[in-house]
């Protein structure tokens, strides 16, 4: 009798922590768009966006590659292992893992300046033949490569935070990058002759204040980082043994987005820029619902997984997904019918032109249709890492990887930079597959009668949204003029589909859901 009130309460908390996140990551995102909507202006979807794009894109790829995804699920469930012994040992671990990463990231920064030439061909060959472009993207890859050994520094204390069960600076934290290039962009880039210069300098203030914010917050908990080199001690033996792995299996996504970018630079010019920009606001609800949910997860999970409680670690994951499938099927549906509308209100203006704007929503749409495959691979992957299993995910990662690469060149061809993405989207829900069915073969069975008719649920809910948005706007068409009628038109919009997508759930039972986002929302306010 006792056992299932307890098991609620967990789950409670796990729902109030993705709230949590989801909340700040909100605030990050909306100030995130607002930092694209200056750099649309600034750059458009130019020569010059294309370089200063593919350059930022360097050390956000390693820093997803090696830190942010990767570092915190291998250091999470060893960190969880080692505070049972006491929390001295906890911080002995942390100090050397500290000291291992400060060195690591200063040789691999040094390096990846001095080989900056190789390291842009590599992802981006199709510029070698374009002095101009090459030329922009080489000097800001190099300004920008820094930002690498900052955020990483910076991960490594969001992933001792969130095994603290501390989210919110960590969550919080991003909208420092966003308001610094939004500095940058109002006040530095007036200064400058080249505008992509500024807004470099303001991803290196940004990466700056991420780190420093950190520090209050890691005091609070009881660890002031003293960064010691001790490589042999076990539990950073533990932390490579997943953290290798893991280096595949956590950045499965960002491997397709990567090989989509590399390809592009083979398209016309502007095919990079419309690919970030539509992948900027696919990353909205991944942020926000994806990884706020894995994010949670993780430090519930590797709790479950120490203490041996299997049931309850399955239970978690499958109310995560369940949860996840009834928020993002409505966010597919909407972006699917009013990428056009989004895109244009956003970034149509300055040099971002209404052709840009028609391309870019084109590449939404088909990032769109593999949203649901890129959260449930994020949590899906959050379980095996939180069980200690790094190969699954690391050796399905490749396979992926590779039925991208195959999809892309075949979809380039006759749909050009469009089946660069549906590739990315379509690939996605091969690795979800394969996590899906390791999974069940390992732990039983995720998903049961119940949640899979909610998830059932969740898409007839979504057909009276869909009918509503695709009918609308025959009544009451899309402002082309007013960017302020744009975005009440917009604004209407997004609400009217939501109270129908809400009702239609309230009639379909889903009561226990809607309480549960109206706590969150309490909570997060």
């Amino acid at each position: 009798m006792d056992k299932q009130p307890s098991k609620s309460m967990k789950q409670s908390k796990v729902f109030r922590a993705a709230a949590k996140v989801g909340s700040w990551t909100m605030i990050s995102r909306i100030l995130g768009f607002v930092r694209d909507i200056f750099i649309a202006r600034l750059l458009g979807a130019s020569p010059l966006a294309d370089a200063f794009f593919v350059a930022f894109k360097l050390p956000n790829f390693f820093r997803r590659m090696f830190a942010e995804g990767t570092l915190t699920v291998a250091l999470v469930p060893v960190l969880m292992d080692e505070r049972k012994k006491g929390e001295e040992d906890a911080h002995a671990y942390l100090n050397a893992m500290a000291g291992l990463l400060l060195a690591a990231l200063l040789l691999f920064t040094i390096a990846g300046m001095v080989f900056m030439p190789w390291l842009l061909y590599a992802f981006a060959p199709g510029f070698y033949d374009e002095p101009g472009r090459w030329n922009q993207a080489l000097y800001l890859a190099k300004l920008m490569f820094p930002y690498l050994a900052l955020i990483s520094l910076t991960a490594m204390a969001w992933a001792v935070l969130n095994a603290y069960r501390k989210f919110s600076v960590a969550a919080a934290s991003p909208a420092l990058l966003n308001i610094a290039i939004i500095f940058a962009a109002i006040i530095l880039a007036p200064l400058y002759e080249n505008p992509a210069e500024a807004l470099a300098i303001g991803v290196l203030l940004g990466g700056a204040l991420q780190l420093l914010i950190q520090f209050p917050a890691l005091k609070r908990i009881g660890w002031i980082p003293k960064p010691t080199w001790n490589p042999k001690l076990p539990a950073i033996a533990a932390t490579m043994q997943l953290f290798g792995p893991a280096v595949l299996g956590i950045a499965a996504v960002q491997f397709n987005i990567l090989v989509g970018t590399i390809l592009a630079t083979l398209l016309p010019v502007g095919a990079v820029s419309y690919l970030y920009y539509a992948d900027r606001i696919v990353q909205l609800p991944l942020a926000l619902f994806g990884i706020a949910m894995g994010t949670a997860l993780l430090p519930a999970i590797a709790e479950h997984m120490s203490n041996q409680r299997l049931d309850d670690a399955r239970d978690d994951l499958r109310q995560g997904l369940t949860w996840l499938t009834w928020i993002i099927l409505p966010a597919v549906v909407g972006l699917m019918f009013m990428a056009e509308p989004i895109i244009r209100t956003l970034f149509e203006q300055g040099k971002f032109t209404h052709s840009d704007a028609i391309n870019t929503a084109h590449a939404l749409q088909a990032y769109a249709l593999g949203l649901l495959a890129f959260c449930w691979g994020r949590v899906l992957s959050t379980a095996c890492f939180a069980g200690k299993d790094a190969k699954a995910p690391m050796k399905y990662a490749v396979y992926s990887v590779v039925a991208n690469i195959v999809l892309a060149i075949a979809l380039m061809g006759p749909l050009g930079y469009v089946g660069l993405a549906l590739a990315t989207a379509l690939a996605s829900f091969f690795n979800v597959g394969l996590l899906w069915k390791h999974l069940h073969q390992k732990q039983g069975a995720i998903f049961d009668l119940k949640s899979s008719t909610r998830m059932a649920s969740a898409a007839l809910a979504c057909l009276p949204m869909a009918a509503l948005l695709y009918y609308l706007p025959d009544y009451w068409a899309f402002p082309s003029e007013s960017k302020t009628m744009q975005f009440v038109w917009l604004s209407t919009l997004v609400m009217a589909s939501m109270a129908v997508f809400f009702a239609s759930a309230w009639l379909l039972g889903e009561r226990k859901l809607l309480k549960g986002i109206k706590r969150g929302e309490k909570h997060a306010a």
